[in-house]
């Protein structure tokens, strides 16, 4: 998971989701927002995050699990130049705490769930497993 949130998330290196996840694996984050399945799902949620939110400055605080189930603990700060979590940029700094919860198969991440609490103009609460209805 350190390469999923240090390469992939802090170094954009996006190549890399094809060595730690499953083709057909499910980012419930992504889908919430009607994007695509599967790899091209992940690439998708992480290419946004970069987009929408500049100068970006994170650190993962903990990560804990076992063979088929990995938590990880981290947080962000960066200015919300896009439109992110259904809001509209507003150009200014935000920080949100985010707790990943990567389910694994054959050492693979087969699913990606996140809570994420985000102080932006309001609080928001983002829970991949139970998305606001629109």
């Amino acid at each position: 998971m350190i390469t999923y949130l240090d390469e992939v998330g802090a170094k954009m290196r996006y190549h890399l989701i094809d060595e730690i996840a499953h083709e057909d694996m499910v980012d419930e984050a992504n889908q919430a927002f009607g994007g695509p399945q599967g790899r091209a799902g992940l690439v998708a949620h992480v290419k946004g995050f970069h987009k929408n939110i500049a100068d970006r400055d994170a650190q993962v605080h903990q990560i804990i699990g076992d063979e088929d189930k990995v938590m990880a603990h981290w947080s962000f700060t960066g200015r919300h130049t896009g439109p992110w979590l259904g809001r509209a940029p507003t150009g200014k700094m935000i920080s949100a705490n985010v707790f990943s919860f990567f389910a694994l198969k054959d050492g693979l991440i087969s699913r990606y769930r996140l809570w994420m609490c985000a102080e932006m103009d309001e609080v928001v609460i983002f829970d991949s497993a139970n998305p606001p209805r629109s």
